[in-house]
C-alpha cells in the first residue's frame, strides 16, 4: 500500500520543499506560509489535497510565534470578537469547499493574493472608526474564518485589521499567532468532519510540517543578514506572478 496514495517520492519530496520556502518567507517577515504554499501547491496536487495539507500543518508553524510573543491573555482579550467571528466563519466556508469547484477555488487563490500583493505596495493609512471596534473585529473574523476555509490564506485580512488599529509590534506578531492557531485548529477540524483529510494527506503533512519548521529556523536568520525591503520585494514579485498563473489555470479550466 503507497502511504502517499498516488503521490511520486518526488512529490512528496517537492511538496516538503514548498513547504520550507514557505516556511522561509514565514521566518522573514512573520507571515506569508500559506500563500506561498498554495500558490505553488495546486501545480503538483489538487486545490483540496493542497489545503488539508495546509490545515495540518500551519497551526503548528504559529504556536511558537503566539507563545514567545508573551502577552497570551491580553491578545486573547483584545480580539475576542475577532475570534468570535472566525468560529462561525470556518463552518461556512468548509461547507462552500466540497461545492465550489477547483477552478473558482484558483481563481479566489489568485485573485486573493494579487490583493495582498496590491495592498502591500499601496500600503494605504487604514483607521478604525473605534465606535464600531467591535463589529467590524467580528467581520474581519467572520470573513477570515471563510476565506481561511477556502483557500488557508487568511493572513491579508487579519494584517488589514491589525495595521488599521495601528497595533504596536509585540502584540501584532501575538495576534497574528493567535489568529492563525485557532482559524487553523478550527480549520482542520472542520476538513476532518468535511471527509478532506485521509491517511495520505496526514502523511505528506508530517513530513512537510518539519520543514517547515526548518524553513522558518532559516528565514530568520535570512531576515538577519538580508535587507528587509529586498527580501519584500522579492517574495512580492514571486508572489505575483504565482497569483497570475493560478488565475489563468482558473480561467482556462472554467
Amino acid at each position: 500500500m503507497n502511504l502517499f496514495a498516488d503521490l511520486t517520492n518526488l512529490d512528496v519530496a517537492t511538496i516538503a520543499a514548498i513547504f520550507l520556502l514557505g516556511g522561509l518567507v514565514k521566518g522573514a517577515l512573520g507571515f506569508g506560509l500559506p500563500l506561498v504554499t498554495m500558490s505553488i501547491l495546486p501545480l503538483i496536487v489538487s486545490v483540496e489535497f493542497a489545503l488539508a495539507i495546509n490545515a495540518l500543518v500551519l497551526p503548528f508553524t504559529n504556536v511558537k510565534q503566539f507563545f514567545g510573543a508573551a502577552c497570551m491573555r491580553e491578545t486573547v482579550w483584545r480580539f475576542r470578537y475577532v475570534l468570535g467571528g472566525i468560529v462561525v466563519g470556518v463552518p461556512i466556508g468548509a461547507v462552500l469547499v466540497s461545492i465550489i469547484t477547483d477552478q473558482v477555488l484558483m481563481l479566489s487563490l489568485g485573485i486573493s493574493i494579487i490583493c495582498f500583493v496590491v495592498l502591500t505596495i499601496a500600503s494605504p493609512e487604514l483607521k478604525v472608526p473605534r465606535r464600531h471596534d467591535n463589529e467590524i473585529a467580528g467581520a474581519v473574523g467572520l470573513l477570515g474564518g471563510i476565506v481561511g476555509a477556502l483557500t488557508t490564506a487568511n493572513g491579508p485580512i487579519f494584517l488589514m485589521h491589525l495595521v488599521a488599529m495601528k497595533v504596536e509590534r509585540t502584540m501584532f506578531i501575538s495576534a497574528l499567532g493567535l489568529l492563525f492557531i485557532v482559524s487553523g485548529v478550527l480549520i482542520s477540524g472542520a476538513f476532518w468532519l468535511a471527509g478532506l483529510m485521509d491517511a495520505a494527506r496526514v502523511a505528506v503533512a508530517a513530513i512537510s510540517l518539519p520543514a517547515a519548521l526548518a524553513g522558518m529556523s532559516a528565514g530568520d536568520v535570512v531576515g538577519q543578514h538580508i535587507p528587509a525591503e529586498i527580501f519584500r520585494r522579492i517574495v512580492i514579485g514571486v508572489l505575483c506572478l504565482l497569483a497570475l498563473n493560478l488565475i489563468l489555470r482558473g480561467l482556462a479550466g472554467s
